[in-house]
């Protein structure tokens, strides 16, 4: 940066005049404005039109002769371009300067602007309406690039302007066709100014005073910034991590800058209020039969209000983690709420946006990986679809369809998994009696916590043990996931929530020095999936790779069958047998006659 901030002098044609408070003329605000917009916007006059052109062109800031100068220094602009466009003809056949007036550039004179939309500014008037944006405005001339390296290099700089690193990982340098067919300008910038507009609605005396008005008219800001979607592959599937880091910490910024705008509007509330939300379904999901767009309005907690509970955290849409949360988990909890009443939807959300979002963690960086033991990815939430009896919403839901949603998180403290808490059970004692109170409204914990009390106290981890988790943890590979402690499910059954509680034994059996950890096993019952105990013989005969077995002289009826795993063994089933009670009785009296 140089050593004090330059400015670009005011001349006639450069001057903000109207609202000039908001004018700015530093270098590194208007050079900010311009590499941030996606294009930029140049005019010129073409002598065979009557009317002046201006095209969307892509372009960028830099400076050939010191690449490392940042934006608060002297910055030409290049553009990028087809070499027979009217524009590169123009510019190519631009009469060099003659010499005879003083100070007469080379070039052909171009105004370029660019302007980012922060937010959608409502007032009570349709005339105080108004835009939260940062605009800019350069003037200046420009003459074709001639010389290869430079013409090279602002090729580069204008690609990784659309996105970093991306002309790095591609096919380069250009060959002769696209060298040939590409024609860069640089524009030398003669002035420039920047107008900026934060902050909220400005209404006249006369109708903040009139208070039918003000009842009637909703006031405030709408957020808006330029979002990326998910890359959709063209060819390998993998999506490479410079452009998913750009892609996401791109939509971060963005969206801070347009919070960054009201930032004082939102100093003067104790809450944000989202109403209505609209939640699009991905396109891998099925659409419901009434609309393609599922809007639901939600509200954020009112942090005043005396009788709401007692949650720690609340969801708070200027921070990143939990918009990053909040915009991955609402598709899928959207889809699998299709089926229950709009009003029943929307509490559950609202349940769900206020009191889990904000205790899933930080968002997956490159410096902060998921490694929740609740999915095989590591994501510490996942929404799961009962099957039972019952319809979903209430008895007047459809009676194809029958369920419930139930979804189970892992707590996560906002700073993430840290090292003295590596099961976060400190983060699920604190929270869960709260959620039980949470579920029954008001903060009124009308649930009997006593067993949960009694487990909790059995099954949390001394700071001893921490210790020794630790130590044991410091061992195992980076790829694998920590053992885990507990997680919180919440079933929706109509517009009501049950909380359920889950605790696991694997970090407590790590604590037994000197054994080895106990096996898991997973039991079906087969009555449960075949009528008779022919059919069960019939699928175990097919199914068993052992030594051979006559399941048909077997003494008893099968029952249930485990599948588990041990090192010392391997994979292995077990199979369970009941005695026939009346034939044991009846071969006990023939005995004995």
């Amino acid at each position: 940066m140089p050593s004090h901030e330059l400015e670009y002098p005011k001349q006639p044609y450069s001057t903000v005049k109207r609202l000039n408070d908001r004018a700015r003329y530093s270098l590194e605000t208007i050079h900010g404005i311009i590499n941030s917009s996606p294009f930029i916007n140049v005019a010129f006059q073409d002598s065979t039109s009557p009317f002046p052109a201006v095209l969307p062109m892509i372009g960028q800031m830099g400076s050939f002769s010191r690449p490392s100068a940042d934006l608060g220094h002297v910055l030409d602009l290049y553009l990028h371009g087809y070499v027979s466009s009217r524009l590169m003809n123009l510019a190519r056949t631009s009469p060099s300067p003659s010499g005879g007036e003083e100070g007469e550039e080379e070039g052909i004179p171009l105004t370029l602007t660019a302007t980012l939309l922060d937010g959608y500014v409502l007032s009570l008037t349709p005339n105080s309406h108004s835009y939260n944006y940062r605009s800019a405005i350069l003037f200046g001339h420009a003459t074709p690039v001639v010389d290869p390296a430079e013409k090279l290099w602002a090729m580069e700089l204008v690609t990784n302007s659309v996105v970093p690193q991306r002309y790095q990982n591609t096919r380069t340098p250009p060959n002769n066709a696209e060298m040939q067919s590409t024609s860069i300008l640089r524009v030398k910038i003669k002035a420039g100014s920047a107008k900026i507009r934060s902050g909220e609605p400005h209404d006249e005396r006369a109708d903040m005073n009139d208070e039918e008005l003000r009842q009637k008219a909703w006031v405030g800001v709408v957020p808006a910034w330029i979002q990326f979607g998910e890359p959709v592959a063209g060819g390998v599937d993998k999506v490479p991590r410079y452009l998913e880091e750009w892609r996401v910490e791109g939509n971060e910024e963005r969206r801070r800058e347009a919070y960054e705008a009201v930032k004082e509007l939102l100093a003067s509330h104790r809450t944000i209020r989202l109403s209505p939300l609209t939640l699009r379904r991905p396109a891998c999901l099925p659409a419901p039969s009434s609309s393609i767009n599922t809007r639901i309005p939600i509200q954020a907690r009112n942090n005043s209000s005396t009788s709401e509970p007692r949650i720690s955290h609340h969801y708070d849409d200027t921070n990143p983690n939990h918009h990053y949360w909040w915009a991955a988990c609402s598709p899928s909890l959207t889809s699998l709420l299709r089926h229950y009443t709009p009003t029943q939807q929307s509490v559950h959300l609202s349940w769900f946006r206020n009191n889990v979002i904000p205790n899933l963690g930080p968002r997956p960086s490159s410096s902060y990986r998921l490694r929740s033991p609740l999915n095989y990815e590591g994501s510490p939430y996942r929404p799961t679809w009962n099957f039972c009896s019952a319809p979903a919403g209430s008895s007047s839901s459809s009676p194809k369809v029958k369920g419930t949603l139930r979804f189970s998180f892992e707590p996560i403290p906002a700073t993430g998994t840290s090292q003295e808490d590596p099961t976060n059970q400190e983060r699920y004692r604190t929270l869960f009696p709260l959620l039980a109170g949470e579920c029954h409204g008001r903060g009124e914990t009308k649930a009997d916590l006593t067993w949960y009390d009694e487990v909790q106290e059995h099954m949390y981890l001394t700071a001893s043990e921490q210790t020794l988790l630790r130590s044991k943890l410091a061992c195992v590979p980076g790829n694998q996931l920590p053992p885990e402690h507990a997680a919180i499910a919440i079933g929706c059954l109509g517009d009501k929530r049950v909380l359920k509680p889950y605790f696991f034994a694997g970090p407590k059996s790590m604590m037994r020095p000197g054994k080895e950890e106990p096996e898991v096993k997973v039991y079906l019952p087969l009555m449960h999936f075949f009528e008779t105990e022919e059919a069960v013989v019939d699928a175990l005969e097919e199914v068993w790779t052992g030594p051979h077995v006559d399941f048909n002289k077997a003494p008893g009826t099968h029952t249930w069958v485990s599948f588990s795993y041990s090192d010392r063994t391997g994979p292995y089933m077990t199979v369970y047998l009941a005695p026939r009670l009346q034939e044991a009785y009846d071969l006990g009296v023939r005995g004995a006659r």
